[in-house]
C-alpha cells in the first residue's frame, strides 16, 4: 500500500514570521506609548501635588498670624507685602533663653510677663512681615522675617528667611478694617496653583 505525502511543514513561514514581529511591534509601540503617558501624568501630579502643598504651608502661615493680630501694620498693606503685629509664636523661654517645645506660658510679645499683649512701654508691638523677593526674575520668592526673641530688644529681628519659591503672584488687599484679603499663585513649568482667602483678625475692630 502506497502512503501520500503530506505537506505539513515545521515552524512559520517568512511571511507568518514577518506579520508575527509586525503586530508584535505594534503592540510594543502602544504599551510603550501608553506607559510614557502615565508616568508623564504621574510626574505632573506630583509636581503639581509639591506645589500645592508649598502654597498650603505659605498661605497657612500668613492666616495664622494675620488671624491673631491687632494691628495690619505699621506699613500697612502694600500689595505685594504683609505686615501684622506678632501674637502668634510662644516657644521662647525668657527665663532660660531657650525654645520649649510647650512654650513659656504666655504671648512672646508679653516681655515684661504682666499678662498683657502689646500693652505699650516694655511690651512694644513687634511685628511679622511677608514679603515678594524678585531678586531672581525667573523665581520669586516669598520671604518671612520674625521678631527675634533671643534677645532682650524689641527692635531685633530674625533674617528674612524663603518660606515659599516659583511665586507667580502674591497680593494682599485690606478690604475692611478687619478684613483683609490674600492671594496667592505658584508656578512651575505647565503646572500652577492659585489659593485665595479672606482673614479677619481676631484683635482689629
Amino acid at each position: 500500500m502506497q502512503l501520500k505525502s503530506v505537506n505539513n511543514p515545521a515552524g512559520f513561514t517568512l511571511i507568518e514570521l514577518v506579520i508575527s514581529v509586525a503586530i508584535l511591534g505594534i503592540i510594543m509601540v502602544g504599551m510603550y506609548q501608553t506607559l510614557g503617558t502615565v508616568l508623564g501624568s504621574h510626574e505632573e501630579t506630583t509636581e503639581k501635588q509639591a506645589l500645592l502643598d508649598m502654597a498650603r504651608f505659605t498661605m497657612d502661615r500668613m492666616v495664622r498670624f494675620a488671624q491673631e493680630t491687632d494691628e495690619i501694620g505699621p506699613d500697612g498693606i502694600l500689595n505685594d507685602q504683609l505686615q501684622v503685629s506678632e501674637r502668634v509664636l510662644d516657644t521662647y523661654d525668657n527665663a532660660t533663653h531657650g525654645y520649649l517645645v510647650d512654650g513659656d506660658g504666655i504671648l512672646d510679645a508679653d516681655n515684661d510677663a504682666n499678662g498683657f499683649v502689646n500693652d505699650s512701654g516694655s511690651d512694644p508691638k513687634e511685628y511679622i512681615t511677608f514679603r515678594v523677593d524678585k531678586t531672581d526674575a525667573s523665581n520669586w520668592k516669598i520671604e518671612e522675617q520674625r521678631p527675634d526673641y533671643s534677645t532682650t530688644s524689641t527692635l531685633d529681628t530674625t533674617a528674612w528667611e524663603e518660606i515659599c519659591e516659583h511665586v507667580a503672584y502674591f497680593n494682599v488687599q485690606r478690604l475692611a478694617d478687619d478684613l483683609v484679603q490674600i492671594q496667592l499663585t505658584v508656578a512651575q513649568g505647565e503646572n500652577e496653583v492659585s489659593l485665595r482667602t479672606r482673614v479677619k483678625p481676631r484683635f482689629v475692630d
